[in-house]
């Protein structure tokens, strides 16, 4: 499945590449309003693992948290580059860290930056449940189908998370 996922980033990407544009919306599909809700909530979900790997970096003190923090920011500007695509409100431009519109994911900073705030390890160990959730809330999504733009952020958010994933568990 993830070698099918890749090489159909790698076609779609060559497509893009040939035609000479960055990734661009699809004029025949939109996203439903079920995937403006996940993109929603997905980029709020990158804005958790960004806040809670700069909280670590600034408390925990790893060079890695700071590093994968900035990869996070990305991942915030990518999916905030379609949600603006697709004219839809963006709930990560007016929070401070820390701060979030969904009310589980501001819990589950709460309860994050608590359990990793004990030692290296416990911060690792939160590091690989954000990735997971990451990675399984993207996969389901990618289930859909969706405008091209879409599944290109996608696709590079899961591949930035299993990049993560394994960073935290080495």
């Amino acid at each position: 499945m993830r070698i099918k996922r890749k090489l159909t980033a790698i076609v779609a990407m060559a497509i893009i590449g040939a035609v000479g544009l960055a990734p661009m919306a699809n004029a025949a599909t939109r996203p439903t309003t079920a995937q403006k809700l996940q993109l929603q909530y997905l980029v709020e979900e990158e804005k958790l693992a960004r806040d809670v790997y700069l909280y670590f970096a600034t408390n925990v003190t790893s060079n890695k948290f700071a590093n994968i923090a900035r990869s996070e920011q990305t991942h915030m500007d990518l999916i905030g580059t379609v949600l603006k695509t697709y004219k839809y409100f963006n709930p990560t431009l007016t929070r401070a860290p820390g701060v979030f519109r969904d009310k589980t994911l501001q819990s589950l900073y709460t309860a994050l930056t608590a359990k990793g705030s004990t030692d290296i390890w416990a911060a690792y160990q939160v590091g690989i449940e954000i990735e997971n959730l990451d990675i399984s809330d993207i996969q389901n999504m990618l289930d859909d189908a969706m405008p091209a733009d879409m599944k290109y952020a996608l696709d590079r958010l899961l591949n930035g998370s299993i990049n993560h994933l394994a960073a935290f568990s080495r």
